[in-house]
């Protein structure tokens, strides 16, 4: 392939790889950089930012001195789905601590970073939004008069025809119109030509599309792009390996740990056992005095049970001579008023025969009969 050559920055061993779909274009986009070397490069949606960082490294391990943006609301899309800004923050963390000095994180719309921008100041332009044809066709021609006369365009899921993907349909449009050239592996690349000052490497590219020349090209690219799939799952397997190892690890130390753990509740558990013990011949101790208290309680309150019986017998014999008393009592109060009444007739008749007397005494058939009472009570007193 005489005019095409490769680059070292198209071997170039990517940093961070967050999982992605272009992860097989990574050495196209180091051998790029290496060519045409971009002023200013702008990604339009970024995602996870996998291809954007590739761009990053590239420029930074070849000195460029450029200014990087990445245009996106990282709010996702019909296509690639909603999420949270902890994919944001996770990219904005890796990227600010490495290539904040010459690259940008713009969380906008592509319509709205356009004012960011002079015309004709664009010389790398990545278009891998909202991927239906309307949305691919209107990033382009909002876009194309920011581009230099260096501009390259490149174009994402080119081969993807289905879930309303339109990338292939405005790539046939377009392509008729400007120099251009499509990888076909990792959902396909377009690579389109603007510019009219481009280096001869990149509008070989162009030259050879179609041709053996360019299949040679794309196997070529294909081949790098499986040798970063087998770095990438060698990395994965090492990383599973290490965390393997970690875990191993961690256990062993657990291992050793719940080992000692063990000892020492061993040991514990020997000392409580003697605390037991000794504990349990106390309690023994304690309940047989209790026992033998609670007998002597036991005994206690039998005995005044039987002293409660003999008082309740006592109690009741009482009470049956106190009703009998109460009666002779009731019986002794009627004799008592038979008596005053009795009594109070006696006075009674008493002040009548007083009252008879007293008359009589005055009679004077009494003062009449006096001598002859007299001479009675002699005749009485002579007799006895």
């Amino acid at each position: 392939m005489i005019g095409f050559k490769l680059n070292k920055s198209a071997f170039m061993e990517p940093l961070h790889l967050p999982p992605s779909a272009w992860i097989g274009h990574i050495p196209f986009a180091g051998w790029v950089v290496e060519e045409i070397k971009p002023r200013v490069f702008v990604e339009l949606g970024s995602h996870h930012g996998t291809s954007y960082l590739g761009f990053c490294q590239a420029i930074k391990e070849n000195g460029i001195e450029s200014k990087c943006f990445a245009v996106d609301t990282w709010q996702g899309d019909e296509h690639a789905g909603s999420y949270d800004d902890s994919v944001f923050e996770a990219l904005d963390s890796y990227h600010g601590d490495r290539y904040s000095g010459f690259s940008q994180l713009l969380r906008m719309t592509f319509d709205d970073a356009l004012p960011n921008f002079a015309d004709g100041s664009v010389d790398l332009l990545h278009i891998d939004g909202l991927h239906t044809y309307e949305a691919v066709r209107h990033d382009f021609e909002t876009w194309l008069p920011k581009l230099s006369s260096r501009g390259v365009v490149l174009f994402h899921d080119t081969m993807v025809r289905d879930r309303g993907f339109g990338v292939w349909k405005f790539w046939a449009e377009v392509r008729g119109r400007y120099p251009s050239f499509e990888f076909l592996h990792s959902h396909g690349l377009g690579v389109l030509l603007v510019g009219a000052e481009l280096p001869d490497s990149v509008r070989f590219l162009a030259q050879v599309e179609g041709t053996p020349d360019g299949a040679q090209v794309l196997r070529l690219f294909n081949s790098l792009a499986s040798l970063i799939a087998y770095r990438t799952r060698t990395l994965g397997l090492q990383g599973m390996v290490a965390d393997r190892d970690e875990l191993l690890r961690r256990a062993h130390e657990q291992d050793i740990s719940r080992q000692r753990e063990l000892a020492a509740l061993a040991a514990s558990l020997s000392d409580e056992r003697t605390q037991a013990s000794s504990h349990a011949q106390h309690l023994a101790m304690e309940i047989s005095e209790q026992g033998r208290c609670l007998a002597e309680v036991t005994a206690t309150l039998d005995e005044t049970r039987h002293k409660i019986a003999e008082r309740d017998i006592s109690i009741a014999t009482l009470a049956s001579e106190i009703e009998a008393r109460e009666e002779r009592l009731r019986d002794l109060g009627g004799e008592v008023t038979e008596l005053r009444s009795s009594v109070e007739n006696n006075r009674q008749s008493s002040e009548r025969l007083g009252r008879d007397l007293e008359v009589m005494l005055r009679s004077r058939s009494w003062r009449v009969t006096a001598p002859l009472r007299k001479m009675l009570a002699s005749f009485r007193k002579r007799d006895q």
